[in-house]
């Protein structure tokens, strides 16, 4: 899952920033809203969590040009208003939730995976091609019923290849959702961890994820 984070406190936003990637969630973190609106423009995120006092352009007009764009991904709002009335403009925004501060960050990864649950209907799916089955909500893999151990990028590349079942991904593509890093600075290569990844799976032959040639990876129907 792909997340958007827009908050221009450094040490809050480095905070959920790690939080978040350490649960397997790729967040591409920004601190300003103007920067964050021409991101929308051109990247497809799962979810955004607009701080809602931003320079440039506030969380308020973000989501709500986010909106205009017409871009559905839930929004949560970051602030520190806590009254009803700045609660229900919020929601009259476009905001699919709201979180004042201080808030525990158990709670916010709560509310992320109820709202992406809601969102995304099949989220929570078993996900499989042939033995291999995968798992979202426990994050496991299990190959002849037997779990594996993938490393959380491994575990990220099987799962989203899995949701684009029948269709090519390319490798920029699934760079863009798994990892934050331009694929320049991809290390090691991305080669690197499909090698990894079919031979703990168990494709020697490479019949689950094939290799199309020049442009990227699929799994098929």
């Amino acid at each position: 899952m792909k997340l958007l984070l827009v908050e221009d406190n450094p040490d809050l936003n480095n905070a959920i920033t790690q939080g978040l990637k350490a649960r397997g969630y790729n967040v591409e973190s920004m601190f300003d809203g103007e920067e964050a609106l021409d991101k929308t423009r051109y990247t497809d995120y799962d979810l955004g969590i607009l701080d809602l006092n931003l320079p440039s352009i506030d969380g308020i007009t973000l989501a709500k040009e986010i909106r205009k764009n017409g871009l559905t991904m839930p929004l949560i709002a970051l602030t520190a208003r806590d009254t009803i009335k700045d609660k229900l403009k919020g929601f009259e925004t476009g905001f699919d939730d709201y979180l004042t501060k201080p808030f525990e960050f158990a709670e916010l990864v709560a509310r992320i995976e109820s709202l992406i649950r809601r969102s995304k209907p099949n989220s929570e799916m078993i996900l499989r091609v042939d033995n291999v089955i995968l798992s979202p909500g426990e994050r496991s893999v299990k190959v002849d019923k037997k779990e594996i151990v993938l490393t959380k990028i491994e575990f990220n590349m099987l799962e989203y290849l899995l949701r684009k079942k029948g269709l090519v991904v390319s490798s920029s593509e699934l760079i863009e959702h798994v990892w934050s890093e331009e694929p320049d600075l991809v290390d090691p290569p991305i080669r690197t961890h499909i090698k990894n990844l079919r031979r703990k799976i168990g494709d020697t032959k490479f019949e689950k994820i094939k290799t199309i040639a020049g442009i990227g990876y699929k799994i098929d129907n």
